[in-house]
């Protein structure tokens, strides 16, 4: 323990800075209410980093005294992290550490608080078992990714999906039941709080099958203030960087025919010959690709708006030329944020009615799984 009388004036300042939580990284325990009896009290300790003595842990003959009320030097930890870092693993624990943890901790409670008030925001989530790649989209997980540029409306996230559920992609009625479930979810958690004006804005995580996900974009639509969410693998992240520049190039085809098919080559190709063993030869089919297709391309917010555009004008086309009562056959292969958004920026009173494929290896490749019409 310290034996140097720290002035009230540093004490309150690191309990502001730190904002009454245990600076020890990946810690973050509130140190003023009991977990468990919810009661009020103080359960913090202050730590120096450089001790106040010379023979303490990580003393120095010169700077101890000078640091010994120095707010740079202090730390406010919970009674674990105090006693690891000043007796059981001293060495673990060197100055230069101490001071990365510090510093990170007081920049993101800086970074919270300096969220103006209407950066408040709902986390949706849907979550549907893709293989055995299902990420854990709980509301621990998940809410630390709003960070700096919003914040969580709710302790909670709105769930609109089953996992773990004993329906396979290979059973007849696994794509009715699916839409069912989401449209059931979708009307009795999240419609009646965007009806009623009680969510403006809306941070959404989506991890599902690709068809899935372009009905919830339907569901939300454009209108609907909502900040789309990419799961990145390389780094591990749902958080966005700078802006990127794509460009989502369009390829026409070079005849009219009866059926039209649109190719969503983003995170693989396609060959033409998939399209054709589904919907046979007399088949117009158009593309929208990439340079370099890789499901791991997303990383900011601009690539998914600018693919919305793209999509408007590709809608846009494919109406002009095969007109209104045609059917857009899609076949995707994308990333997931960007199947949320072909659904958001599609217009039910204005493009062409959809049917949307999911490539299904047990079925023997592209198969119908939905159908989205206009109105």
């Amino acid at each position: 323990m310290s034996v140097t009388t720290i002035s009230d004036k540093n004490k309150y300042m690191l309990w502001a800075i730190s904002g009454g939580r245990c600076q020890y990284r990946g810690c973050n325990k509130i140190l003023h209410t009991d977990i468990l009896t919810k009661r009020n009290f103080n359960q913090s300790y202050i730590a120096h980093i450089v001790a106040d003595k010379e023979r303490g842990p990580r003393g120095c003959a010169t700077r101890s005294d000078l640091l010994k009320d120095d707010i740079s030097n202090l730390m406010l930890l919970c009674d674990t992290h105090h006693r690891l870092i000043d007796r059981d693993d001293i060495t673990g624990h060197p100055e230069s550490l101490l001071l990365e943890m510090k510093a990170e901790h007081e920049k993101r409670i800086a970074n919270a608080c300096a969220i103006s008030p209407d950066k408040q925001s709902h986390i949706v989530t849907l979550n549907a078992n893709i293989g055995a790649h299902t990420p854990n989209l709980q509301y621990s997980v998940v809410s630390q990714f709003l960070l700096p540029d919003f914040y969580p409306a709710e302790a909670k996230n709105i769930d609109l999906g089953t996992v773990n559920t004993l329906n396979k992609d290979s059973d007849p009625n696994f794509w009715a039941s699916e839409i069912q479930n989401l449209q059931q979810r979708y009307g009795r958690l999240l419609f009646p709080l965007l009806n009623n004006g009680d969510i403006k804005h809306i941070s959404l995580f989506g991890f599902a099958p690709i068809p899935l996900l372009i009905k919830l974009g339907v569901l939300l639509n454009d209108i609907t203030s909502v900040d789309v969410r990419q799961k990145r693998r390389n780094p591990d992240t749902w958080s966005f960087g700078e802006n990127i520049d794509t460009e989502y190039l369009f390829e026409t085809s070079s005849e009219t025919r009866s059926n039209v098919a649109l190719k969503l080559e983003l995170s693989d190709t396609i060959i033409n010959e998939r399209v054709i063993s589904v919907l046979g030869e007399d088949t117009s089919i158009y593309s929208i690709k990439i340079d370099n297709p890789d499901n791991d391309f997303v990383k900011s917010r601009k690539q998914i708006a600018d693919f919305g555009e793209k999509m408007k004008e590709v809608f846009r086309n494919l109406k002009r030329v095969h007109g209104q009562n045609a059917i857009l056959h899609i076949f995707p292969a994308m990333p997931i944020s960007l199947a949320i958004q072909l659904g958001r920026v599609w217009m039910p009173k204005a493009d062409l009615s959809m049917k949307i494929f999911d490539q299904n290896r047990a079925l023997g490749g592209f198969v119908e799984a939905i159908e989205i019409t206009g109105s």
